[in-house]
């Protein structure tokens, strides 16, 4: 959740268009409001409001503001309502010191009450205005700014990162306590960002930070120092790999759909890496474990229940599956030293997810292996190894082609660990595997243009559905969760998503004439899904049904439309399959609707909050 930029420049005095320029790139971290302060000749100019950074751009002239150096931010309301005076960036006490945060300052009641008490002019509600407090509280006491940023952290409890600045000193300092912080140097300017990709536009050379690390940016330097003692750190510049074009939409009208037909070349990428020779430490974690956990949230814990399903069949393991934030109280004091714990953030950043991290190495519980998708984040580095997604920049806020890459590491792993324990015939699990590599990509596109005009025509006769339920049984559980989730997100409408065999365990009440429910399915389950179909249609129901086309299945649809068939492929690979003409339905939906998919209002990509 929100996002900041900080940059420093030698004279170039377009500072507000640099600054719009890159932090359009974070616009999927948060669009409640935006801001920008710039500096010149010593003076800061404050422009911020509600909206979009384009909206606010277009109202207040952000890329017209001049100087050389300054900060802005995106944010995803927390603390504080999404109004201009809790926009940040914010002032201190005077119109000297500037600065954003991102991320969650947990002591924020008390610590206010104690600035407050002491004199501080606090204008809004908003926790990000106590960083900069903190640091002129420290800078009144020291004198020195780098001091007042160092021991400013003291203060603050959370997970957060800032950027701050006073207007009569060139350098902008920035702290890194548990949130993302990449830096970059370029030819004749730095930056400070919450993320990679508003880094790109202006340098391909980038610093990757720890939690308790902070930084001084120059205009031709970056130096990192340890918070806690305040040593300066040696660490040179990387080069990053990453395509800026990645966060352009390619002639698609919007991200979401221009990620959903990336999917085929998602499974070509990922396959060659799956296949590679770090492959061997992952499956050895798996193997030495004697308890096994998946930990995940939202669509990652959609696909994380796809997951169990492929480790029992595949390989006979029972594997604990589990949300973030309800992972310790339900499973805490079942870990061992013995235990793996298979973490799952698209962002790596995911609160809920690094507070497993850090509860697991804090008491001994075992090892971890990461599956995620930004390379240098936060779980990245800690886990004691790490599956890449390699699916690039997912921008759009609900996940696409992040999910569907999940949903084939777990198949894969699955396979090979069936395969190494004998609960799989290696001929069966390496004929699966290379089913994975040759058939799915072909397999997905096929998905992706058949099913295309079905879900368009499917979503018009859903335009005034407000209420519906998603519901799959067995490998389709939770890509039927998946589905429904997709549609409350970006359509803003309740979609359910459950186990279809509990339907008439309550909710079947709800089931009235035209009332739609989708059944998703496998060839493998449909028998079984019939009879959750037939109490739906008995009670006059609308079924929309989503697999393998089927003789069976199709008296129990009234209009082709309301039949999304997937190709022809097996078992293992139907699953993987039918999430995407859910993709697409709620898409199309959407975009019918009048909504942006990219953007769907009170969400974040990257949740750094508890």
């Amino acid at each position: 959740m929100c996002g900041i930029t900080g940059i420093v420049t030698h004279d170039l005095d377009n500072i507000g268009e640099l600054l719009v320029r890159c932090s359009s790139k974070l616009t999927y971290r948060g669009y409640d409001s935006v801001g920008v302060a710039a500096v010149r000749k010593g003076v800061v100019e404050l422009r911020k409001d509600v909206g979009t950074i384009e909206e606010v751009d277009a109202l207040l002239g952000l890329s017209k503001l001049k100087g050389d150096r300054g900060i802005a931010q995106l944010r995803w309301a927390t603390y504080g309502a999404p109004n201009k005076i809790n926009a940040q960036p914010h002032f201190g006490c005077k119109e000297i010191f500037y600065g954003a945060h991102n991320g969650n300052i947990h002591n924020y009641v008390e610590y206010r009450r104690e600035l407050l008490d002491t004199g501080h002019i606090i204008r809004s509600e908003n926790d990000g205005e106590l960083c900069v407090h903190a640091v002129d509280k420290y800078y009144e006491q020291t004198g020195n700014m780098f001091d007042a940023v160092r021991l400013s952290t003291n203060d603050l409890k959370g997970a957060f990162a800032y950027v701050v600045g006073r207007s009569d000193q060139k350098e902008i300092y920035a702290v890194k306590m548990g949130s993302t912080l990449v830096a970059g140097v370029a030819d004749d300017a730095t930056i400070v960002s919450s993320d990679l990709p508003s880094i790109l536009p202006l340098t391909n050379r980038v610093i990757y930070l720890a939690d308790g690390e902070m930084l001084a940016l120059t205009h031709d330097e970056v130096k990192i120092f340890r918070i806690d003692d305040g040593k300066q750190l040696e660490r040179r510049p990387q080069i990053s790999r990453v395509d800026a074009r990645a966060a352009e939409k390619g002639g698609f009208p919007h991200f979401m759909l221009k990620e959903i037909n990336e999917q085929p070349k998602v499974v070509q990428d990922l396959m060659g890496i799956l296949e590679g020779q770090q492959n061997e430490r992952w499956l050895r974690l798996l193997e030495d474990a004697s308890r096994h956990y998946l930990v995940a949230c939202g669509s990652s814990y959609n696909a994380s229940i796809v997951g169990a399903y492929y480790f029992n069949r595949l390989a006979g393991l029972p594997i604990i599956h589990a949300l973030g934030g309800q992972f310790e109280p339900m499973y805490g004091r079942t870990l061992n030293p013995d235990s793996i714990t298979v973490l799952v953030s698209q962002s790596g950043e995911t609160k809920d997810i690094l507070n497993v991290l850090d509860m697991i190495y804090e008491n001994d519980y075992g090892k971890t292996l990461g599956i995620v998708n930004v390379l240098g984040s936060t779980l990245m580095f800690k886990a004691n190894s790490y599956v890449p997604m390699t699916c690039g920049y997912e921008i759009s806020v609900p996940a696409t082609k992040t999910y569907y890459s999940q949903s084939v590491i777990f198949a894969y792993l699955a396979a090979k660990l069936g395969e190494r324990n004998g609960h799989l015939d290696p001929s069966e699990a390496k004929s699966f595997v290379k089913r994975l590599q040759t058939d799915l990509p072909k397999l997905t596109q096929t998905t992706i243009d058949r099913t295309g005009i079905l879900a368009k025509n499917l979503a018009k006769t859903l335009i005034d559905v407000k209420d519906l339920y998603c519901l799959g049984y067995g490998f389709t559980d939770g890509v039927a969760r998946e589905g429904a989730l997709k549609i409350k997100e970006i359509c803003y409408n309740h979609c359910e998503g459950m186990y279809s065999s509990e339907f008439k365990h309550g909710p079947l009440s709800i089931v009235t004439k035209k009332y739609p429910v989708i059944f998703v399915t496998t060839t493998e389950d449909s028998w079984m899904v019939i009879n959750h179909i037939n109490e739906v249609k008995a009670r006059s129901g609308r079924t929309i049904i989503v697999g393998e086309q089927e003789a069976s299945l199709t008296p129990y649809v009234a209009h082709s439309d309301d039949y999304l068939i997937v190709p022809k492929s097996d078992i293992l690979l139907n699953p993987i399959l039918d999430v995407i003409p859910l993709q697409l339905l709620s898409y199309f939906l959407s975009v019918d609707l009048g909504i942006n998919p990219d953007l769907p209002r009170n969400l974040s990509k990257t949740l750094t909050v508890d």
